[in-house]
Order: C-alpha cells, then structure tokens, then sequence
C-alpha cells in the first residue's frame, strides 16, 4: 500500500511583489501536498495586496494575513505571523519572488525516515546567470559556511521551529541560518533531499540584492559565525573540518569588509589555502589552458 505523504502549509511574506507574486503562488498550486497557502501581506506600496485579495478569491487553500493598521513588520515577522495560523505538520516558507518546480515537495517529503525536524535541499541562484548552490552533509561545517539551503528551498517541521523559537524579528539577514542554529543546538535533526527544485531569483530591486544597510549585513555574517564557533568551541564539536571551513569563511569575507569590531581567525592558515587553490589553478593551466580561468583559482576546498 501507497503511504500517503502528510499535508503541508505555505507561509508567504509579500512587500512589492506585484510583479512576480502569481508567479510563486502558482509554484505552490502545483504541488499536490499543499493545501494551505498563507500570504503575509507586510505594507506594500505597489499592488500586492490586490493580488492578494484576488488570490484568495480564485483559490479556496489561500488566505491572506495583514500586520495591524497594515504596518511593514519585515520578513521575519510576517513569517511567525503565518506560523501561528498553520494547520499542517510541515511548512513550506516561501519568499515573494522564488519559485519551486514541480514535485519540490514530494521529494522532500520521500526523505523523511524518522523524526526531523528539517529537509535540506540545494537550490539554483538566478539572476544574470544561474548557479547551483549545493549543500554540505556536515551540519556545523554547512552552517558556517551558509551551505545549508535556504528559506525557500528548505523543508520545515512546524513544531520544531516553533519549539527553536520561531523566527528571529530582530535581523536583518541571515534569519534561516539563525533558525537552524537553534534547531541543532537542540539535537534536532536534519534529513537531505538532492532534487535541485527552488529558483531564488534576485533581481536588481529584490531584498537579498539590496544595499540598504550592507555593512550592517555583512557584519552579521561574522559576528553569526563567530557565535556558532563558540559554541562548537565550548560544546567539544570543534574539528577540524569544522574549523577550516570557519577560517575559509571568515578570510573571503575579510577580502570585501573589515567590521569595526575583532575577528578571530587563522589568517596563516587561509594564506595557506589561498596559495593552494592557487596551485590548483596554475595545474589547470598547463592541462587545458585554452579553456583557462583565472576565477578558477578560486574554486573552493
């Protein structure tokens, strides 16, 4: 006998989104799994709370959320907004301008073997280009090194975000890293699925391309890692591995930013893979150097 797959919710924080709203919410229709879809509408200034309201009367499974007097309380809210209408055991958190293709959701679910509180899944960048980012099977490794998923690509278990606190409305960024930091400091655990089925589009006017308050951001991917370092530090988790991709992490981001505060790493030891990948590259070279690219150094270890 066929086992049914359980039910899941969609929860969908919109702010200007008019122009790729339908898109997502059809992304979601497709799925046969969801039958609930929880738009958040967070005080947009275009049309995104018509196509909303119109949403909800063309579909039955859609019902839309407003913040009080229609305030914008940011993503992080607008998503523990929907948490607390969920009926269903599994969450699908969805932004405003991605997309799933189909059997997203499917797949996710065929993973589970047991009590997880979460499906990790790669997912594609599009923007001028498209790039796949993979996920790392080391938990810790993959957190400091955001190869975890993400928001849109990533399966949750509603009880467990709930019990890890939910969303964090305090961030500017990084929230879903902060969500699963949480989660695994409480051994919960984490299941993957290899289907490549998200597309996260950026586009030029999209939140994650925004330069609002950048060094602000960057400086939270620091002060993140640094957090979960120490953790791993005073929890006895810390290997090696672990460590590498922490101190590899930390020397690519002091290339393009140098937060006012101290950051601790080993700049000997990202020197010493720097000069590596550089060896990599040249060896490249001499093997097929018509198709040689410089950004091939760079490729990581």
């Amino acid at each position: 006998m066929t086992q049914l797959l359980p039910k899941v919710s969609a929860v969908v924080p919109v702010f200007n989104a008019e122009g790729t709203l339908r898109r997502t919410v059809d992304s979601l229709l497709i799925q046969p799994e969801i039958d609930q879809i929880i738009l958040v509408e967070d005080g947009s200034r275009d049309n995104s709370l018509s196509i909303c309201q119109q949403l909800v009367i063309e579909h039955a499974q859609i019902t839309l959320l407003q913040h009080p007097h229609g305030a914008n309380k940011g993503a992080p809210a607008s998503r523990n907004l929907g948490l607390s209408q969920v009926k269903n055991s599994w969450i699908q958190f969805m932004d405003a301008d991605d997309e799933l293709l189909p059997g997203k959701i499917k797949a996710q679910l065929a993973s589970l073997t047991g009590n997880e509180s979460l499906v990790i899944s790669p997912y594609t960048l599009v923007n001028e280009t498209r790039k796949v980012i993979p996920t790392m099977q080391d938990l810790w490794a993959g957190l400091l090194r955001m190869r975890l998923g993400i928001s849109s690509a990533n399966l949750w278990h509603t009880e467990s975000v709930r019990a890890a606190g939910a969303w964090n409305e305090s961030l500017l960024n990084v929230q879903e890293y902060h969500l699963m930091f949480e989660m695994l400091k409480r051994n919960q655990t984490f299941a993957f699925s290899n289907q490549n089925l998200t597309l996260i589009h950026q586009l030029p006017n999209s939140i994650t391309r925004s330069t609002d308050r950048l060094d602000e951001k960057r400086d939270t991917y620091f002060r993140f890692r640094q957090m979960v370092k120490e953790y791993l530090e005073s929890s006895g988790k810390l290997n090696f591995l672990r460590w590498h991709h922490y101190t590899v992490a930390m020397g690519e981001m002091m290339r393009y930013h140098h937060p006012s505060f101290k950051v601790s790493y080993s700049k000997s030891y990202y020197r010493f893979i720097q000069k590596i990948r550089w060896v990599k590259g040249v060896g490249k070279y001499f093997k097929k150097p018509e198709s040689f690219e410089r950004r091939e150094i760079q490729t990581s270890i």
